[in-house]
């Protein structure tokens, strides 16, 4: 009985748990990708907003 266990306990990981392991890679390198973009769209906001308080009719 201990080989069943030990093969369901490799196909688990190999079938499941490094699916799930990957999808979660792929998840957060795009989350971080988001967060980085929405860091940049921050920053332009707030130069924009700078601008504007200097200039306000862009003149």
């Amino acid at each position: 009985m201990p080989d069943f266990f030990d093969e369901f306990e490799r196909f688990f990981e190999q079938h499941m748990m490094g699916k799930h392991r990957k999808r979660m890679n792929e998840v957060e390198k795009a989350e971080k990708q988001m967060e980085q973009q929405e860091r940049k769209l921050q920053q332009n906001v707030k130069r924009l907003d700078e601008q504007d308080a200097e200039d306000p009719f862009g003149q």
